[in-house]
C-alpha cells in the first residue's frame, strides 16, 4: 500500500522535471536571439532600414556582447525583418582570405552559410524570404533573421583598411 503513493510521487516529480527541462531547452535559444535581435535593432540596424549594418570593433578581452567573440575576426551584423517581404543582401568582399555570411533563425538555428571558397572573388547577392515563391530565394524558417558576416584578420598590423572595406561592402535592404 505504501509503495503506490511513493511511486506516484516519483512519477509526478519526473514528469515535472521533464516538462521544465523541455521548456528550458525550447525557450533559452529563442530568448537569447530575441534579446540579441532587439539590442541590434536599437544599435542602428532596425527593421528593414538595414542599408548600414552594425559593424562592431575588433574584439578584445573586454568584448562580451556575444559570448567569447573571436579576436581574429571582424563582424558585420544585420537584423532582417522578413514580415514585410524579402530582403536583399549584397556584399563584395574581394578578399583572398576567409570570410563568410551566415543566417540564423529566431531560435538561433543556422540555416545558411556562404563563404569565400563557394563565392570566390564574385560579388554576392542573396534574396532571403519566408516563402519559396521568390526566384532563387533562401527560405528562412522565421520572420526575424540574424545575418552574421565574418572576415578573418590574419595580421592586425597590416591590411586592416582592405578588411574594413570588405566588411563595409555588406548591405541589407528590402530592394
Amino acid at each position: 500500500m505504501l509503495i503506490r503513493p511513493i511511486a506516484l510521487r516519483i512519477l509526478g516529480v519526473l514528469a515535472i522535471a521533464a516538462a521544465v527541462h523541455f521548456s528550458v531547452v525550447w525557450a533559452v535559444p529563442r530568448v537569447m536571439m530575441w534579446k540579441l535581435l532587439d539590442s541590434l535593432g536599437q544599435a542602428g540596424s532596425s527593421a528593414n532600414r538595414m542599408q548600414s549594418p552594425v559593424l562592431p570593433p575588433l574584439a578584445d578581452a573586454t568584448s562580451r556582447r556575444v559570448v567569447m567573440p573571436n579576436p581574429d575576426l571582424l563582424y558585420g551584423l544585420c537584423v532582417l525583418d522578413l514580415e514585410r517581404g524579402p530582403v536583399i543582401v549584397r556584399a563584395d568582399p574581394k578578399l583572398s582570405t576567409y570570410w563568410s555570411i551566415a543566417l540564423y533563425s529566431s531560435n538561433s538555428d543556422n540555416f545558411f552559410v556562404l563563404n569565400d571558397r563557394e563565392a570566390g572573388q564574385l560579388p554576392v547577392e542573396l534574396r532571403i524570404s519566408t516563402t519559396a515563391d521568390q526566384p532563387k530565394a533562401i527560405v528562412a524558417p522565421s520572420k526575424k533573421v540574424l545575418l552574421l558576416m565574418r572576415v578573418l584578420v590574419p595580421d592586425r598590423a597590416h591590411g586592416m583598411d582592405v578588411l574594413e572595406a570588405a566588411r563595409s561592402s555588406l548591405k541589407c535592404s528590402t530592394s
